[in-house]
């Protein structure tokens, strides 16, 4: 019985990522009401939704980065010597 290759897909991991940063967003708007617009501003990120927000944004974005990096990855090449 062989066993099943199961690949992974990379762009399963950008998707969540941006879904992650979506609602990160969205707990970072009532600190920052311009981030959308402008992100600069006024912001006052020491509330606990605020500071939350803020780092699962960022993690989202490494999520989307790691995800970019993964699908772009190439395998090496084999070289001719290895195959005699």
């Amino acid at each position: 019985m062989a066993a099943a290759k199961v690949r992974f897909h990379w762009k399963y991991i950008e998707v969540l990522g941006g879904i992650v940063t979506l609602f990160a967003t969205l707990a970072i708007l009532p600190g920052c009401p311009y981030f959308l617009l402008f992100a600069y501003g006024p912001c006052d990120l020491s509330s606990f939704a605020g500071q939350m927000g803020f780092v699962v944004a960022v993690a989202g974005a490494v999520l989307i980065i790691v995800g970019e990096v993964g699908r772009r990855k190439k395998p090496a090449p084999k070289s001719p010597m290895a195959s005699s």
